[in-house]
């Protein structure tokens, strides 16, 4: 378990930072220094795309890398270290800098980079940790909830601050506050995190010492075209990003916007996550029954089922939108783990079919379909609330308010049913499974 846990912590403080930019960053900006949703989102949409096509790149990097802390570790230092710097940038900018679109997207590209450097080599060591199929649900889920315990951490610190001088915590304290609360906080945990990572010996050795010597994007594409079970899962994934994309890109406006709540999106997306949180053993429990694929599925239409009455909501309703910010937080954890635990497990019929292990390029190629998915949908969602008009700090009409509404809640569960349409027949069971390690095996014994 120590293992299992030095391999997680980086994901407390990246997850909070990753959360701010994507989720707290787009209302900052749009209020703070008047740039357009559409701008914004248009910078979302080309940056995180540069985002996914250099993932592949990134996984053969890792592939082929060799030090004595192993082929993952210090690219995950470095990217980390490029992130939480350039998220300062972006998160605290200098009052005293001109802030305009070149220098929103200017950081956000460094960010990105390091997001890059450090995204592949990391989930490529998650799936290397372990090749059994129920302890992999174990590492994954281990890895999102601390992932989740950081988003958390992020909504509090955004909601609340601790004033010194009079020794009491202050509720609904300026975005620049929380946002730079959130950096702080960030910044120690992450250091804190990558020397234990460093430190720990349980995962620096490599599973396999094979090596690909050539980079080519035709071995990607036979892949992809070879591995109907891959193809199938990535594009379920990408439905699925598209749904994930949504929410988190409208939430504070149809917060401040729709209901009219402002002072309360933090304790809002504290009441989401923490019901993530709650949800974490409930679906780890599951995990070690079920096969992953259908428990997959039954959590996309549990979540689907629970934003069908975002569509009901009307202004100022508080109490309806709390149960759903609950209730589907449920659902986020098992969103979170279990697609990543079934492409490890994907990985394993690649290492039969082929005898080699490419875990950074397979996670790259993963890490491309996602990020273009929220790519898409988190600058789709914004450029899209600027085209029917909407506006910062004014009233809106019906017509922008309703489409607000419709983004928010109605498109994710179009979304989701294709993505489970797709994945409930899907064929690597937990006993295909265990048929392919016992084939592995065999081979290893020869």
């Amino acid at each position: 378990m120590t293992k299992i846990l030095a391999y997680s912590l980086p994901s407390l403080p990246l997850a909070a930072l990753y959360f701010s930019l994507y989720v707290l960053l787009g209302n900052f900006y749009f209020n703070k220094f008047s740039l357009s949703l559409s701008a914004i989102g248009g910078s979302f949409i080309l940056v995180r795309l540069f985002d996914a096509f250099s993932d592949p790149v990134m996984g053969y990097v890792s592939d082929n890398f060799y030090t004595r802390f192993g082929r993952r570790k210090p690219w995950v230092i470095l990217g980390g270290c490029i992130f939480v710097y350039a998220a300062w940038m972006l998160l605290v900018p200098d009052p005293d800098a001109e802030i305009g679109m070149f220098y929103f997207a200017c950081w956000l590209l460094i960010s990105t980079i390091g997001w890059t450097i450090m995204y592949s080599p990391y989930y490529a060591l998650g799936a290397e940790l372990s090749s059994d199929y129920s302890e992999r649900s174990k590492i994954t889920f281990c890895r999102e909830l601390l992932v989740l315990l950081g988003i958390l951490l992020a909504s509090l610190l955004y909601s609340i601050s601790f004033e010194l001088n009079t020794n009491l915590f202050i509720f609904d304290i300026r975005p620049s506050v929380g946002l730079k609360q959130i950096c702080l906080a960030s910044g120690v945990l992450f250091l804190l995190s990558m020397i234990f990572f460093l430190l720990s010996r349980g995962f620096g050795r490599d599973i396999h010492d094979d090596k690909n010597h050539k980079f080519e994007i035709q071995e990607i594409i036979e892949v992809l075209r070879s591995q109907r079970l891959f193809s199938r899962l990535l594009i379920s994934q990408f439905l699925n990003g598209l749904a994930n994309g949504f929410p988190p890109a409208l939430f504070v406006f149809f917060v401040n916007y729709f209901l009219q709540l402002p002072a309360l999106v933090g304790p809002l997306l504290i009441l989401y996550f923490v019901g993530a949180i709650i949800g974490v053993p409930f679906w780890l429990l599951l995990s070690q029954k079920y096969d992953k694929h259908r428990l997959w599925c039954a959590a996309m239409i549990y979540a689907c089922i629970v934003f069908f009455f975002v569509i009901l909501l009307n202004r100022g309703d508080l109490v309806g939108f709390s149960i759903i910010c609950f209730l589907t937080g449920l659902a986020l954890s098992a969103d979170l783990a279990l697609p990543t635990s079934i492409q490890a497990d994907v990985l394993d019929l690649e290492v039969l079919r082929t005898g080699k292990r490419p875990s950074g390029q397979f996670f790259a190629i993963w890490g491309f379909v996602s990020k273009s998915a929220v790519a898409v949908s988190t600058g789709l969602a914004l450029i899209l609330l600027d085209l029917v008009g909407f506006q910062p700090n004014i009233y809106n009409g019906a017509f922008a308010l309703t489409f607000l509404s419709f983004m928010y809640g109605g498109i994710p569960i179009i979304l989701k049913c294709l993505s489970v349409y797709l994945m409930w027949n899907f064929e690597l069971d937990r006993k295909r499974h265990q048929e392919i390690m016992n084939s592995l095996q065999s081979k290893e014994a020869i």
